[in-house]
C-alpha cells in the first residue's frame, strides 16, 4: 500500500535542504528546470482541474509566470514550433488516452493571437504532434484587456486563453528565510499575472468506457509543453522535479514520459529520500508526476485542484493534525463566479517591498498523529492511487515543526 507521508526526524536540515533546492522565483512550478527558464512562454506555473458546471471539468494550465502589472506576454506561436498538451489517463496506466492540443497563431497589433484546440487518441495522443480534431477554436483576450474572450462551441465546450491574475498564493520569502512564517504572512505572488489557459469539456468527451459500471469518473491530467518536437516544460502535481530531482537533471525529468517515471527516475528520488532522511519507499508514492481526480467525489485538493484550494494549510493541517496550523497566507485573487474564473489581471504597480518586521515567536505546532492517510481519489496504480499532491508541502514544514518542537515531526512540500 502506497504512503503518503511519513514521520521522521532530522526536520531541520530537511527543512534547509528544500529551501536551498528553491530558485528565487519558485513556487509551485514557477520557474524549474533550465529549459522553462529560458523559454518564459513554455515555462510552466499551474496546472488545475475542478468542477466545470453541467458535467465538464475545466482543466487550466498557467505559464508566463512571474509577470509583472503592465507587461503583455503572449502565447508561444506554432509558426515557431510551440505546442501546448493537456493529457489524460483515463484508464490508470500513466499513459495519456486523449491529448488536447492547445496552439496559438502570430499576435496581431493589439497582442491577441489566433487559438485552436485539438483531440487526438490513442497512439496520437502520446506524441508531440499537434494533429487531431477540432473541438474548438476562436481567439485570445488580448494582454492590454481585462474583459476576457470567452470562446464556445455547440457541444458545450468552452475555452479561454490570455493574461490573468496568478492564483497561487504562498509567503515563499518567510520560507526561504528559513520557514519562518508569521501572522499575518505575505503573499509573495500578490499582484504578479500569468496566462492562463481554461478548457472546459464534458467529462465524458475523455473518460475510457466504462468496465462493468455505467460510467468511469476516475482520471489523471498532466501538462506539456515542446518547441519544435522537444519537451519544455511538463507538470502534473506540484513539486516533484522542484524538490526531488538535482537540477541537472530537470530537463531529462520534463523530457521523460510519465509512464516511465518509475522505472527511469525511482533510484534518483530515493536518493533525493534518503539525503534529506525520509522513508525511501515514497518514491512509489510520488511517481508517476500525474494529478488524479475522480468526476463522482467532491471536488477540491486532494481529489484535483481548485483555484481556491490552500494546498499549503491543507497539507500543514493534515500533517499537524491541527486546524490552526498555517503560513498565514489566504487567496488574494477575485476570481469570476463563472468561467474562465481566474481573476482579472493586476494593472497596478507593485508596491515597494516593506522591511522585514522583527521574527514573531515561531507557533508551536502540535504533535502530530501517529498516522494519517490521504484518502484515495487516484486511478490506479499506474496513475498514484493516494494522490500525493502533498508530499512537498509534508516535507517543506519541517522546519517549522522542528524549530517549534526540537522534535521529530512529519514534514511539508510543493512544486
Amino acid at each position: 500500500m502506497k504512503k503518503p507521508f511519513i514521520l521522521l526526524g532530522g526536520a531541520a536540515v530537511l527543512g534547509a535542504a528544500l529551501i536551498a533546492s528553491f530558485g528565487a522565483a519558485s513556487g509551485a512550478d514557477h520557474g524549474d528546470a533550465p529549459l522553462s527558464k529560458a523559454n518564459h512562454q513554455l515555462d510552466l506555473a499551474d496546472v488545475y482541474a475542478f468542477d466545470g458546471g453541467s458535467g465538464n471539468v475545466a482543466l487550466t494550465f498557467t505559464v508566463n509566470p512571474l509577470t509583472m502589472p503592465g507587461d503583455k506576454p503572449t502565447f508561444g506561436t506554432t509558426q515557431h514550433g510551440n505546442l501546448y498538451q493537456i493529457k489524460i489517463d483515463s484508464n490508470g496506466d500513466a499513459v495519456p488516452d486523449v491529448s488536447y492540443n492547445v496552439s496559438f497563431g502570430e499576435p496581431n497589433s493589439d497582442g491577441a493571437q489566433s487559438v485552436t484546440v485539438r483531440r487526438a487518441r490513442g497512439a496520437q495522443a502520446d506524441t508531440l504532434s499537434a494533429g487531431g480534431d477540432v473541438v474548438i477554436e476562436g481567439t485570445t483576450t488580448s494582454p492590454g484587456t481585462g474583459a476576457p474572450v470567452i470562446n464556445s462551441a455547440s457541444s458545450g465546450t468552452k475555452l479561454f486563453a490570455g493574461l490573468r491574475d496568478d492564483p497561487f498564493f504562498f509567503d515563499l520569502n518567510a520560507f526561504k528565510a528559513g520557514l519562518k512564517f508569521r501572522d499575518p504572512g505575505t503573499n509573495f505572488f500578490a499582484g504578479l499575472n500569468v496566462s492562463g489557459v481554461v478548457l472546459s469539456i464534458a467529462a465524458e468527451d475523455f473518460m475510457a468506457p466504462a468496465q462493468g459500471a455505467a460510467t468511469h469518473t476516475a482520471a489523471g491530467v498532466w501538462v506539456v509543453t515542446s518547441a519544435n518536437g522537444t519537451v519544455i516544460d511538463r507538470m502534473g502535481r506540484p513539486a516533484i522535479n522542484t524538490v526531488f530531482i538535482p537540477k541537472e537533471l530537470k530537463d531529462k525529468f520534463n523530457q521523460t514520459k510519465p509512464a516511465d517515471d518509475l522505472a527511469q527516475w525511482k533510484s534518483t528520488v530515493v536518493a533525493s529520500l534518503n539525503g534529506l532522511g525520509s522513508d525511501p519507499a515514497l518514491a512509489d508514492a510520488l511517481l508517476p508526476d500525474i494529478l488524479t481526480f475522480d468526476t463522482s467525489k467532491a471536488w477540491g485538493f486532494l481529489n484535483g485542484r481548485q483555484l481556491t484550494d490552500d494546498v499549503i494549510d491543507a497539507e500543514l493541517q493534515l500533517v499537524t493534525g491541527s486546524k490552526a496550523a498555517s503560513d498565514y497566507v489566504s487567496n488574494d485573487s477575485t476570481f469570476l463566479g463563472g468561467f474562465p474564473y481566474l481573476g482579472a489581471p493586476n494593472t497596478e504597480p507593485l508596491p515597494p517591498t516593506p522591511e522585514a518586521a522583527a521574527p514573531a515567536t515561531a507557533p508551536v505546532a502540535p504533535k502530530p498523529a501517529a498516522a494519517v492517510k490521504a484518502p484515495n481519489t487516484g486511478t490506479g496504480g499506474g496513475s498514484g492511487s493516494d494522490n500525493n499532491m502533498l508530499i512537498w508541502l509534508v516535507l517543506g514544514v519541517a522546519g517549522v515543526a522542528a524549530v517549534s518542537m526540537g522534535a521529530t515531526v512529519a514534514v511539508r512540500g510543493r512544486k
